[in-house]
C-alpha cells in the first residue's frame, strides 16, 4: 500500500504535491497518484481538475466501484442537465437524477459528451429494458439511424433543442449505466456485436470495394489519424496524416481514408498519397452520421485509427480495428493498457512508449498486420 506524503498546507507545497501526483499518473503509477491526490483534495475540495485525475487514476486501477461515482466530477466541467416535468396543476418540477439503488419503472437516459462515447454506452440500455425498466434515450439526432438497430429497440428522442418525454419520473446519464445496474468488469465486453449496419448499404459498398480494390492481394486498411479539433484533449489524441507512412509499406496495402473532412491539400502533400483511396462524395451524407461508414467497416480487412469514433464503431460491430493511443494521459477508458481491452474484442490497443511518436506506433501496428502470429 502505497503511503502518500506529509503535506503542508501552503500553496507552493501542495502545487509540488500536485506536480508529484501528475507525474507519477503520467508514468503509470497509478496508486501513488490516487493516494497523492486525496490528501491534496482533502485540503482543497475546489480542485476540480484534481478530482478528474483522480477519477482516471481509479479507472486505471480498475477500481470501478470508487472510479463511477469519482467520475461525478465530470458535471463540474459541463453544465449539468435540467430535466422538468409537470405538477398536475401545469407547474414545472425539477426531476431527480437517479444514480444507484432499486431501477424505476419508467426511466429518461440522457446521452452525453462525444458521440463515440453515446455508440459505447448505448450497449447497455437493452439490459434496462431486460430488467423491466420503461426506457426513453435521448440522443444526438444524427445517431437515430445507428442507434435504432439495438435489440430490443426502443424509443429515442433528439437532443438537439426542448423536447419532451412521457411519464418519466426520474433520468440518468448512459455513461452512468455501468454504475446504476450494478455492473462488473465482466460485464462490460460486448461479447457480440450491439449495433448492425444496414444490409443494402453493406452489399452496397461491398461491390463499391471490389470494384475499387479488385483483386489486390494486400490488405484494405481504412483509417483515421485526427479526431474533433474542439475537444479538450485533441492536441495529445490527434496524429498527423504523415504519421500513419508505415501503413502503406504493407505490401500491396491499399488505405481506405476514413477520415471526416479531410483536405484536398493534406492528402496531395502526404508521401504515400498515390495508396490512399478516399469514398465517393455521397458517402456519409445523409442525415444519419457513419451509417456508410458502419457498412464500409464489414466491407475492409482492418481499421487503424486514433481515440475518435470510428473505433466505437468499429467495436460495436465486431470489426477489427487498431487504436493508436498517446503515451500520456490517454483517455480513462483504455486503462494506461496494451494487453486490456474490457470493451470490445476485436479492437487492438497499440499504446505509445515515452519517448516515442504516432509514427512508431503505426510502424507496430503495421508489423503486427504483417504478422499478425507473432
Amino acid at each position: 500500500m502505497y503511503s502518500p506524503p506529509k503535506i503542508a498546507p501552503s500553496s507552493a507545497e501542495l502545487a509540488k504535491a500536485i506536480e508529484v501526483a501528475d507525474r507519477e499518473q503520467a508514468g503509470f503509477n497509478h496508486e501513488a497518484a490516487v493516494a497523492i491526490y486525496r490528501t491534496v483534495l482533502a485540503q482543497i475540495p475546489e480542485y476540480i481538475d484534481g478530482h478528474a485525475k483522480h477519477a482516471r487514476a481509479l479507472f486505471c486501477l480498475r477500481r470501478w466501484d470508487e472510479a463511477w461515482p469519482a467520475f461525478d466530477v465530470r458535471f463540474k466541467l459541463m453544465d449539468p442537465p435540467v430535466i422538468t416535468g409537470r405538477n398536475r396543476d401545469g407547474s414545472a418540477r425539477n426531476l431527480p437524477r437517479h444514480t444507484n439503488g432499486k431501477l424505476p419503472e419508467r426511466l429518461l437516459v440522457l446521452a452525453e459528451q462525444g458521440l463515440g462515447d453515446t455508440i459505447q454506452f448505448c450497449r447497455f440500455l437493452p439490459r434496462l429494458v431486460a430488467a423491466g425498466v420503461d426506457v426513453q434515450a435521448v440522443v444526438p439526432q444524427k445517431l437515430f439511424g445507428l442507434l435504432r438497430t439495438l435489440n430490443p429497440p426502443l424509443p429515442i428522442l433528439p437532443s438537439e433543442g426542448i423536447g419532451s418525454a412521457v411519464g418519466v419520473e426520474t433520468w440518468t446519464m448512459m455513461m452512468d449505466l455501468p454504475r446504476l445496474l450494478g455492473l462488473k468488469e465482466e460485464d462490460y465486453l460486448a461479447k457480440e456485436p450491439y449495433l448492425r449496419a444496414d444490409p443494402q448499404r453493406v452489399a452496397h459498398w461491398r461491390t463499391w470495394c471490389d470494384e475499387t480494390f479488385g483483386d489486390n492481394e494486400g490488405p484494405v486498411i481504412g483509417f483515421v489519424w485526427r479526431g474533433n479539433p474542439e475537444h479538450k484533449l485533441d492536441g495529445s489524441r490527434s496524429a498527423k496524416l504523415e504519421d500513419f507512412a508505415p501503413l502503406a509499406d504493407i505490401p500491396g496495402a491499399r488505405l481506405l481514408c476514413l477520415q471526416f473532412n479531410p483536405t484536398a491539400e493534406e492528402l496531395a502533400a502526404c508521401s504515400f498519397a498515390d495508396k490512399i483511396v478516399c469514398p465517393p462524395p455521397e458517402f456519409d451524407k445523409g442525415p444519419d452520421s457513419f451509417i456508410d461508414t458502419a457498412a464500409i467497416l464489414q466491407s475492409i480487412d482492418r481499421t487503424v485509427c486514433v481515440d475518435t469514433s470510428i473505433v466505437h464503431i468499429a467495436g460495436a460491430l465486431h470489426c477489427p480495428a487498431d487504436l493508436m493511443l498517446t503515451h500520456k494521459w490517454a483517455d480513462w477508458r483504455w486503462l494506461d493498457r496494451e494487453d486490456m481491452n474490457v470493451w470490445y474484442p476485436t479492437v487492438r490497443l497499440n499504446l505509445m512508449q515515452a519517448g516515442q511518436t504516432y509514427r512508431d506506433v503505426a510502424a507496430r501496428v503495421a508489423q503486427r498486420i504483417m504478422q499478425p502470429d507473432a
